[in-house]
């Protein structure tokens, strides 16, 4: 009895000693080696352990520890569904949601209940813009047409918080839209209506990003493209949905996930068109800023082919929209950004000047 007592005190203070032994291996590597990006900013509840004694050397590495933190908002977000951060909020099938882009001030909850609209000033302001742009680009020989892309949130709003309830039907686009129609201006393209209609059962957005993925992408073109007249481009190379083929994988979370340092925790549902997907066109110049392809064979296409300009705001847009647009038109000149830049028009040449700006983005407009 005496002996196997001994052997159980003998096991405690063993592993006593091994535990004592792993903290300090934790504290040496972490305090003296200077392998700092293993603590976070600061603990779960958001204190921050500042103090450098020996002790709390030890709690911060121990409370702020990235490992632990990660297992827990893991094991938070799987079993309850909880984003523990100020800004973003958790929506149904991993979707992710932010409240406000804290840099333009733009509130995504206010505008979806209907509270976040443009003053008459504001919208007056906007229309005298688009129509502006619309003359400077008539004096040049080319059309004008904005697309107004709406929010993750506003095609999917099935996908938002229970407790956020139903979007209102007065939100900043569709106000401004309104707007623009009773004050005489309708050459525009307002997706939201399309690409409701469109979804289906798919998803047309990606989840940690408020923006739309391949497949919304290829409905936008789809609208664009019945905006032209007939002889614009050879019908025959208007791509339909069936004969692509989407590749469907997860990947690191974007931008909304980063913001709640769950890019590994949260996945993004990314979809892209296949490797396989046929290109019938080159790229004639890309100076790194904007980039112009051309089709294989643009002399057989229809002389009344428009030369396109295409301005983005968001690089992976252009990126994922290109194979539409550049299969189907025999010249398409892509812009990063939506200035009036008389350099690249000019090499351009283009006859349709396409703006592309998400429903977040519409105080760009205010002049």
């Amino acid at each position: 009895m005496k002996k196997h007592r001994r052997e159980r005190h003998f096991l405690t203070t063993a592993l006593f000693f091994v535990l004592i032994l792993s903290l300090s291996i934790a504290y040496i590597t972490n305090t003296f080696v200077g392998v700092h990006d293993t603590v976070g900013d600061r603990c779960y509840d958001g204190s921050v352990i500042g103090k450098n004694d020996p002790v709390h050397r030890i709690n911060r590495t121990v409370f702020q520890g990235r490992a632990l933190l990660d297992s827990i908002k893991k094991y938070e977000y799987h079993l309850f569904g909880i984003v523990n951060h100020d800004n973003v909020i958790a929506g149904k099938n991993d979707f992710l949601f932010r409240v406000e882009d804290l840099q333009t001030g733009y509130h995504y909850l206010k505008d979806y209940t209907g509270a976040l609209s443009f003053s008459d000033e504001e919208s007056a302001s906007i229309l005298t813009g688009l129509r502006r742009r619309k003359e400077l680009y008539g004096n040049r020989g080319a059309i004008y047409l904005p697309v107004f892309l709406p929010n993750a949130q506003t095609v999917h709003s099935e996908l938002m918080p229970s407790y956020m309830g139903d979007i209102s039907k007065h939100t900043r686009l569709s106000r401004l839209t309104d707007y623009l129609r009773r004050n005489g201006f309708a050459d525009f393209i307002d997706m939201t209506g399309t690409l409701i209609a469109a979804k289906g059962e798919d998803v047309l957005y990606n989840n940690t990003e408020n923006s739309l993925n391949t497949l919304g992408l290829y409905y936008t073109y789809l609208t664009v493209c019945g905006f032209f007249s007939e002889g614009a481009f050879d019908p025959g190379d208007l791509i339909n949905l069936n004969e692509l083929e989407f590749y469907r994988h997860l990947t690191t979370g974007k931008d909304i996930a980063v913001e709640a340092d769950l890019e590994d925790v949260v996945k993004n549902h990314t979809v892209s068109l296949s490797n396989d997907t046929l290109l019938s066109y080159r790229v004639l110049f890309n100076s790194g800023y904007a980039a112009k392809t051309v089709r294989l064979d643009f002399s057989g296409i229809s002389p009344d082919s428009p030369s396109l300009l295409l301005q983005f705001t968001r690089v992976s847009d252009r990126l994922s929209i290109e194979p539409f647009f550049s299969n189907t038109f025999d010249f398409v000149t892509y812009q990063p950004d939506l200035e009036d830049n008389p350099s690249l028009f000019q090499t351009a040449s283009p006859d349709l000047v396409i703006q592309f700006i998400y429903e977040d983005e519409l105080s760009l407009l205010l002049q």
